[in-house]
């Protein structure tokens, strides 16, 4: 999506993420870095129950 715009993660001001299980926030500040590398936008992570244990995040 970020590409459609002609844009980058560098333009992220803001990531919001919805973790299934605190099991997966190592996982997903990983990710998160191999992603964004050194761009740090602001961060949210919640942690919350979901409907389908097949979606992790």
């Amino acid at each position: 999506m970020l590409a459609e715009a002609d844009l980058t993660t560098r333009n992220l001001a803001k990531v919001t993420t919805y973790l299934a299980d605190r099991r997966y926030r190592e996982a997903n500040a990983r990710i998160r870095a191999e992603v964004l590398g050194d761009h740090r936008p602001a961060l949210t992570i919640i942690i919350t129950d979901i409907y389908s244990e097949a979606w992790l995040l």
